[in-house]
């Protein structure tokens, strides 16, 4: 469902490119709901649509009708009546329609520390759009029926444990908005984040199958295995 933002800390994003539009600005994003498009905690760059025509497939800053809590979400049709919206994770349309007075702004890139990412948009992002959702509806047709197999397999570490350690997902910690946090990586992709109220990790499919859980930190602090490295960086 739709998920708020919260507006970026200036001290702890400085995007290093020039001559980037004066009404660009940037908000960190938070939620669900547009993974795996946007992940927390990624800044995200908008710019004002002004003249420029709004466009199905685009990912828009918005302010939902009667709220003042910001959302991101893709529009998925444009009309007479309003504007309508989904998220990439979502399964079901917006109950409301936005009026073009409700957008902010277009998210074209997405930043984590000073790595730019761009967002799709127009008929890429409404083909990137449908291809998420046909994915989304085939895991939870198919996965139900291979759960018991493939919890089987990653509960007992048994391919993790065969993989060469150069190939082995690492533990890594980088500061964000004053706090750190930890995540879990396989090669430049994040596969995993440790949920600290609730203390434990959570594991996207499939890549439970290449992590022997009982080899992970259950408190961050602690590095108990040479099978995973502990790293400090503030700007992955």
């Amino acid at each position: 469902m739709v998920r708020g933002l919260v507006n970026m800390h200036p001290k702890e994003f400085e995007p290093n490119e020039k001559n980037r539009p004066e009404k660009m600005f940037f908000a960190a994003y938070i939620g669900p709901s547009m993974n795996p498009t946007l992940r927390e905690p990624e800044m995200m760059e908008i710019v004002p649509y002004d003249s420029r025509r709004l466009r199905a497939g685009d990912v828009i800053f918005f302010l939902p009708p009667r709220t003042d809590q910001p959302v991101v979400h893709r529009i998925v049709r444009v009309s007479p009546a309003g504007i309508s919206t989904l998220g990439d994770n979502n399964t079901q349309e917006d109950s409301f329609l936005l009026q073009p007075k409700d957008i902010k702004g277009q998210v074209v890139a997405a930043w984590r520390g000073q790595k730019r990412r761009k967002i799709t948009s127009g008929l890429q992002g409404r083909l990137t759009s449908r291809w998420l959702h046909w994915r989304g509806f085939l895991e939870r047709g198919v996965s139900p029926l291979l759960h018991p197999l493939y919890y089987a397999l990653s509960s007992r570490g048994l391919i993790a444990r065969l993989l060469p350690v150069p190939f082995r997902p690492r533990v890594v910690v980088f500061n964000a908005r004053g706090r750190d946090q930890f995540q879990l990586l396989l090669g430049p992709r994040i596969i995993g984040r440790y949920d600290e109220q609730k203390r434990q990790w959570h594991i996207q499919r499939p890549f439970r199958l290449f992590v022997d859980k009982q080899v992970l930190p259950m408190q961050p602090a602690e590095n108990r295995t040479g099978l995973f490295c502990l790293i400090k960086d503030s700007k992955h």
